[in-house]
C-alpha cells in the first residue's frame, strides 16, 4: 500500500491478491525469515519454522574519529518515507545548521525539496561511495532516521538499517517515535525520538543536541555500545545458522 510506483486505484486489490499468494506460498516453504517482530507473528501461524533475522550491521572494529560541527546527516535513498521535507522545514530557522544529505531518489521529489526555503542549509551531495559515508558521519552531531510508513504504523520495524548504521558509527540518533525504536533509544540513552511529521519536535531535538554537546557525545558513545553489545550481525548470524540446521533435519 506504500508503493508509490503502483497507481493508487490499484494498490488495494493488488495488496489483497498478493497477500493470498504470499500465504499460500509460505505454507510450502521449508523455513521463513523475517526482519521484524510483527511479521514473524504474522507468518509463524502459517509456517512454524519461522525466525527473525534482522539487518543489524557488521561491527567495524575501527571506530570513526568524530569531529562534529553543526550538522545533521542522512545517507540513503531520498524518498518521502524519510520525511526530508519536514527536516528541511525544521532547520529553516536554526542558525548555522547544515543538513548533509547523501543519496539519490526520485527527481520530482528532490526538486520539491529544493523549492523549500530551508534548502539553502542543505549540503546535497548526491550519491556517494559507501566508503565515504563514514566521513559524513564524523562531521555530524546526529544522524536522522525519521521514517514514516502506514504499514509500520505505531510499532515500527527493525528491518530498516538506518538507525543501526548511525549507532554503529557512534552517532546520536534523531529517529521516529516507533515503539520498537523508542524502546531501544530510551534503554541505551542514545538519541531522541520524535514524531516524524512534526516540524517543531524535529527542530527541538536538533536544537537540544546543538546546545548540549556533552550529552550528545554521551549519546553517541551509548549508541556504539548498544551495537557492540547486542544490535550487531554476530547475534543474527547464530539465529540464521540454527535455522539452517532445522531445515537440514526436515
Amino acid at each position: 500500500m506504500d508503493k508509490n510506483w503502483i497507481p493508487k486505484r490499484m494498490r488495494k486489490i493488488i495488496s489483497k491478491l498478493y497477500r493470498i499468494y504470499e500465504e499460500r506460498s509460505v505454507r510450502k516453504y521449508n523455513a521463513v525469515i523475517s526482519v521484524t517482530p510483527h511479521l514473524v507473528e504474522r507468518f509463524r501461524p502459517i509456517n512454524s519454522n519461522c525466525a527473525m533475522v534482522t539487518n543489524y550491521p557488521i561491527i567495524n572494529n575501527k571506530e570513526i574519529s568524530r569531529d562534529p560541527g553543526k550538522a545533521i546527516c542522512f545517507a540513503g535513498g531520498i524518498s518521502k518515507q524519510w520525511s526530508h521535507n519536514y527536516i528541511i522545514k525544521a532547520i529553516e530557522d536554526i542558525p548555522k545548521i547544515e543538513y548533509i544529505l547523501a543519496g539519490d531518489g526520485d527527481k520530482e521529489y528532490i526538486d520539491s525539496l529544493k523549492s523549500l526555503p530551508g534548502w539553502n542549509k542543505v549540503n546535497y551531495l548526491g550519491k556517494v561511495p559507501h566508503n565515504e559515508v563514514s566521513y559524513l558521519y564524523s562531521k555530524s552531531i546526529a544522524g536522522v532516521a525519521l521514517n514514516f510508513s502506514s504499514q509500520a504504523k505505531e510499532q515500527g520495524t527493525l528491518g530498516n538499517t538506518k538507525l543501526f548504521e548511525y549507532m554503529e558509527a557512534g552517532l546520536p540518533v534523531i529517529c521516529s517515535d516507533y515503539k520498537l525504536w523508542k524502546k531501544i533509544v530510551e534503554k541505551y540513552g542514545c538519541g531522541l525520538c520524535v514524531n516524524p511529521n512534526n516540524v517543531n519536535e524535529i527542530k527541538d531535538a536538533i536544537v537540544f543536541l546543538l546546545n548540549n554537546a556533552d550529552k550528545s557525545v554521551k549519546m553517541g558513545q551509548n549508541a556504539r555500545r548498544a551495537v557492540v553489545e547486542k544490535y550487531n550481525w554476530n547475534s543474527q548470524e547464530a539465529i540464521l545458522f540454527r535455522l539452517y540446521e532445522n531445515v537440514n533435519r526436515i
